[in-house]
């Protein structure tokens, strides 16, 4: 086994005593056999344990045996107790969200590479079984990645049983946790009432699905490339992706392409499937994302954005305005041709302070280099605005009159006349 586990976590990590690594112990026979395998290899570490005093005097028996451990093999311990209430509701997901955070901070605060846990192949069974009663999709029948992130779990080749006999082999200790053979949990009730029959089966039961499971995480991951490529087109606008519908077009089959790149966004694919056979203006919205559909494209938002832009009226002094945008005013200044990001205004005609505000419905101006009045739903249009577009655009009022639809176009009743002195207003 010591073999084998070296040729794993070396296919993981390339050269791993270039790691200092921290082990999770829980005192149970496969977290005692990694330590030791470990130990064996001369690989860097040390060991982190938490207390839960679920069992009371049990729990502190789980306790001084990986402290135990830990002086044994002459490495790091860290131990921390996190008491959780037996009656609570969800205790093993507590225990485990309390777990990962300690380790966490653990990781930092000692200069810890890795985590390493003791998950092996078995508890990938358990997992599979969990996740498909659960409807789980491909990612989560995949089970559990070998390396993810600063997590790291390298015995999942190995069967409970290589892992049990090691352990008897070299005559380790180690402590059974009572509450394992308690079938209340969903997980155990799987591997006492569900994994024996199942393996029984085939005695290649588990390991025809341990490598279906490898040929899922693979698929999973192509599919996750093929989106990569999907989205090279998808363009940031701002807080905002601007979604050609080029991108998604042509996809086959369209629901399940459609899942996989608008579900992470928390859209149900269904809404999505709608948007795209309807017109202009509609929207599908999320807890978190809003997606709009425009002429040629789709605009995604987080709600975030819409929510920090929601106040929409501004007094402008004769200095200018850093919040919500930056308008610098300058008096005194010859003019000459206006830009996008500059404009030149006859100031006898202003009354400050000015007004920033949104557009609203029945908006008019009089565009510079133009004849007449124009709607500014009709300007925007022209201007192919999207939707967020044209809910982010600032206008500079006088009064009512719109002076400026900033950084776009200047109203021509407010146009100052060219090299005579006049207010200059830039946007920064």
């Amino acid at each position: 086994m010591v073999q084998k586990f070296s040729d794993h976590i070396v296919s993981l990590l390339g050269t791993p005593k270039k790691y200092r690594f921290l082990l999770g112990v829980s005192g149970g026979v496969d977290s005692v056999v990694l330590a030791h395998l470990l130990h064996t290899l001369q690989i860097d570490f040390g060991v982190a344990h938490v207390n839960y005093a679920l069992r009371g005097a049990d729990s502190d028996a789980d306790e001084q045996l990986v402290r135990d451990l830990a002086a044994s093999l002459d490495v790091a311990c860290h131990v921390t107790q996190a008491p959780i209430d037996s009656a609570a509701s969800g205790i093993q997901e507590k225990a485990r969200d309390l777990r990962y955070h300690w380790f966490g901070e653990v990781l930092e605060s000692n200069a810890y590479d890795t985590l390493l846990t003791a998950h092996h192949a078995d508890d990938q069974l358990e997992t599979l079984f969990m996740r498909l009663i659960r409807g789980s999709g491909l990612e989560g029948l995949g089970g559990i990645h070998g390396k993810k992130s600063f997590l790291v779990r390298p015995l999942l080749p190995f069967r409970k049983d290589e892992i049990l006999a090691y352990a008897k082999a070299q005559k380790l200790n180690w402590r059974e946790d009572i509450s394992n053979s308690s079938t209340q949990y969903l997980r155990n009730a799987i591997r006492h009432n569900v994994l024996p029959s199942f393996t029984e089966l085939s005695p290649d039961a588990a390991a025809n699905t341990l490598a279906s499971m490898q040929h899922l995480r693979d698929a999973f991951e192509s599919i996750q490339l093929q989106l990569q490529n999907l989205k090279a087109d998808w363009k940031q606008q701002r807080e905002a992706l601007k979604i050609p519908f080029s991108s998604i077009d042509e996809l086959h089959p369209k629901s399940f392409w459609l899942h996989h790149l608008f579900a992470p966004y928390g859209l149900d694919v269904k809404e999505v499937r709608k948007l795209l056979d309807t017109y202009a203006g509609k929207k599908c919205t999320g807890e978190k994302y809003i997606l709009t559909r425009e002429r040629n494209h789709l605009i995604l938002t987080p709600t975030v954005a819409i929510v920090a832009t929601e106040q929409d009226y501004f007094l402008v002094p004769e200095e200018g305005i850093d919040t919500p945008i930056k308008l610098k005013i300058s008096a005194d200044v010859i003019a000459s041709q206006p830009t996008s990001k500059c404009a030149f205004l006859d100031k006898e005609k202003l009354d400050f302070p000015l007004i920033l505000r949104r557009w609203r419905s029945g908006d008019v101006f009089y565009p510079s280099g133009m004849t007449g009045k124009k709607k500014v739903a009709k300007f925007f249009k022209d201007e192919k605005m999207s939707a967020l577009d044209k809910k982010q655009q600032w206008l500079l009022c006088s009064g009512e009159d719109i002076v400026w639809v900033v950084g776009k176009r200047i109203n021509r009743k407010f146009e100052a006349v060219a090299n005579k002195t006049t207010l200059q207003i830039q946007l920064l």
